[in-house]
């Protein structure tokens, strides 16, 4: 009795996970009869009499029809799942509509009407900033004028500082020629600017402490100064390289040793023995200080004057 009993259960329980012994169509044109027992990823398996089973069939051998009756025959949940995405037409579960996106149209700023002049360069930001960088460059180019031609850089600057009409400034200027030195429009008035009349005082010692002066004549051979100005020579490092290549030298030459580099520049007069460094924008002279050497830093575009003289006349 019990055993009639387990082997009813057992088949209420195929009845259950299979579906009613049907007739299912293949794509090749065939079909196939059985109660489906058995479901996987790769196809079905069919009981086609009490003890004989179907191989596993692929679920790609079935029709779509096959399919649906497969999918609708079986109550277990985990067989439909198996079988609804192998249907051509199978349709997901709905997702909940999005919200629908209202994109408005764009709004154009007006254009302006009629033709901007010139004077529209002063309504925005941006024209009064390239306004300010054309000012600042045409100071710029008023300064460089100004040392190149010798001229005033206070009247130069201050004339092209004018809005507008300073434009005029650095190219009249540029096209002056240029002006001398103050010392070569002066007659000289110092004995020392003549070497043949001009008499250095000497060093003269009577007593332990003290310091005398006196007189001593100058040697009238002494060779005069080699002076270069600005308009005549650019001075730039190419020009030191090559008109004063002899005083980078640690130890100068017996030709060099008596002589000495004198530089008038915008912020004062130095006077060195030796260049010992130089840039692309800038020297360093070697000068006296107390008794001791510096190195002076001189920029190129401050130097109006270069002179080559001998160490009595400095």
């Amino acid at each position: 009795m019990r055993a009639i009993g387990f082997i009813l259960c057992l088949w209420i329980a195929l009845l259950c996970q299979g579906a009613a012994a049907g007739s299912y169509a293949l794509t090749d044109g065939s079909s196939v009869s059985g109660d489906p027992i058995n479901y996987d990823a790769t196809g079905v398996m069919l009981r086609t009499g009490t003890d004989t089973y179907s191989d596993r069939i692929p679920w790609g051998k079935f029709t779509d029809q096959a399919l649906r009756q497969l999918r609708d025959g079986t109550r277990n949940s985990q067989y439909k799942a198996i079988v609804a995405p192998m249907i051509l037409n199978y349709a997901p579960a709905e997702k909940p509509a999005s919200p629908e996106i209202t994109v408005a149209a764009i709004q154009t700023p007006p254009r302006p009407s009629g033709r901007p002049g010139v004077w529209a360069i002063f309504a925005s930001p941006l024209g009064w900033v390239m306004l300010l960088i054309l000012y600042g460059a045409n100071l710029l180019a008023a300064y460089e004028v100004a040392l190149y031609r010798n001229q005033s850089v206070q009247t130069v600057c201050g004339l092209a500082a004018i809005p507008l009409l300073g434009v005029a400034s650095p190219i009249v200027f540029l096209a002056l020629p240029s002006r001398p030195p103050p010392e070569a429009e002066a007659p000289a008035t110092s004995d020392k600017a003549n070497p043949a009349a001009y008499t250095p005082p000497s060093v003269a010692h009577d007593e332990p402490g003290t310091v005398a002066l006196s007189e001593a004549p100058l040697q009238s051979d002494l060779p005069a100064p080699v002076v270069f100005r600005r308009g005549d020579y650019s001075f730039n490092r190419r020009f030191f390289e090559t008109k004063l290549a002899g005083f980078f030298r640690v130890v100068l030459s017996a030709e060099d040793q008596d002589r000495r580099i004198y530089i008038k520049a915008v912020r004062g007069e130095f006077v060195g023995k030796r260049i010992s460094r130089i840039t692309p924008t800038e020297l360093y002279l070697q000068v006296f200080k107390e008794g001791a050497t510096a190195d002076e830093m001189i920029p190129y575009v401050e130097i109006l004057e270069v002179q080559l003289c001998h160490k009595d006349l400095t």
